[in-house]
């Protein structure tokens, strides 16, 4: 009788690695396609900011630090010296 239930056990550890490795799949595609968004978010944004440069000083820094969120390095820049102008 304990085989059986040993043998139940192993089904279940079985079925659980293959969720965890279809699942952690998944999250590599999600995460390829959230980076390919981020770039095209980021490149709008260069865009805007340039159409946006002469018309106010508040929009382009709106613009700015929506560009820095999207940005994979933007961890990085939080720690940059912002120099005043």
């Amino acid at each position: 009788m304990e085989t059986v239930f040993l043998g139940i056990i192993a089904f279940c550890m079985v079925i659980l690695t293959f969720l965890a490795f279809v699942i952690s799949i998944a999250l590599i595609f999600v995460l390829i396609a959230l980076v390919g968004v981020l770039k095209t978010l980021k490149s709008l944004l260069e865009e805007l900011k340039l159409d946006y440069k002469a018309y106010s000083p508040k929009v382009l820094r709106l613009i700015e630090n929506l560009e820095n969120t999207t940005s994979l390095f933007s961890l990085f820049s939080i720690f940059r010296k912002r120099s005043t102008k």
